[in-house]
């Protein structure tokens, strides 16, 4: 099992492997796999058109767009990120396919843009995952307060990310831009060191 210790000697551009990493022996308190399988969107609300657009998307996708930093959880799901504004999460497809689809329901009502090589997006999990997240976000994630379907646009040990709760297990997931992928995972890797870590990744 690898030591946290060895991210000392790997260069800060260098990504680290799947793997374990921190305190070894028994199940690792945090899990991070990368979701490699996902296409990503931003949509946003022509101005005073969010009502006109949100029954759109109603229309074609069956749910309304949420208000506020919530997701709408689905086989197409949206994560509110701002006011207007959505990241719309699609598994098992291609951004391309995703940003003709909601142009043509948005219609004049919002603008789209293909996010899906801007962003990568890891699911987390794990019995000591609140633990870790803690010492790197600014907001309080206690499931009181930050419940299933809640999301927020904020940062991570000064990096800027956008995350939902999926379930109660619990299990997130967090969408970062791509070029601070390596920035983010090494951070996480550090925050959950004490409690072991293991990192899935499904591409080389």
């Amino acid at each position: 099992m690898a030591d946290i210790d060895v991210l000392a000697n790997v260069p800060p551009e260098t990504a680290l492997r799947s793997g374990r990493y921190g305190v070894a022996g028994g199940d690792p308190g945090v899990f991070a796999h990368r979701v490699d399988s996902l296409a990503l969107a931003t949509l946003i609300a022509g101005r005073n058109q969010e009502g006109t657009l949100s029954a759109a998307m109603k229309a074609d996708f069956g749910c309304a767009l949420p208000q506020g930093p919530q997701a709408m959880l689905g086989d197409c799901s949206f994560i509110g990120t701002g006011p207007g504004r959505w990241l719309v999460v699609v598994e098992k497809s291609d951004g391309e396919s995703l940003e003709r689809r909601l142009a043509r329901t948005a219609g004049i009502s919002g603008s789209v843009c293909d996010q899906s090589d801007g962003f990568v997006v890891f699911e987390l999990a794990g019995a000591r995952l609140r633990d870790a997240l803690a010492k790197l976000l600014a907001i309080d994630i206690d499931p009181r307060v930050f419940g299933v379907g809640s999301a927020a646009t904020t940062s991570a040990a000064l990096i800027g990310v956008t995350f939902w709760l999926l379930d109660e297990a619990p299990r997130y997931r967090v969408a970062v831009a791509r070029s601070y992928e390596t920035a983010f995972i090494r951070a996480l890797a550090s925050s959950s060191a004490e409690f072991g870590f293991e990192l899935k990744l499904d591409l080389p």
